[in-house]
């Protein structure tokens, strides 16, 4: 059974293309939810994957992105304020 676990993800990369090309690769894999930060499902070896495609796309000299993996407890703490969109649930049930 392959877990998934909820990753954020955030940029801040001045070019606009290569922030446009990783926003298009982050918007396949998870769901934006501020201008510059996704919240995405994955399980570590898709996050790898994705965390390797990210490193093509940025100028590691003038980019940067964070990627922070959410335990259940440390995502149960999650507040909103304002404009709350909401965000893919973490399945209780995982079928293979």
């Amino acid at each position: 059974m392959r877990r998934r676990a909820r990753y954020i993800i955030a940029y801040d990369i001045p070019d606009d293309r290569r922030r446009l090309r990783v926003a298009k690769l982050l918007e396949g894999h998870g769901e934006r939810v501020q201008y510059s930060l996704f919240e995405c499902l994955l399980t570590a070896r898709q996050f790898e994957t994705l965390w390797g495609e990210v490193r093509k796309r940025i100028d590691e000299e003038e980019d940067s992105v964070r990627a922070y993996r959410l335990c259940g407890e440390c995502e149960g703490w999650t507040r909103t304020v304002g404009r709350e969109r909401p965000t893919a649930e973490v399945p209780e049930v995982y079928v293979v």
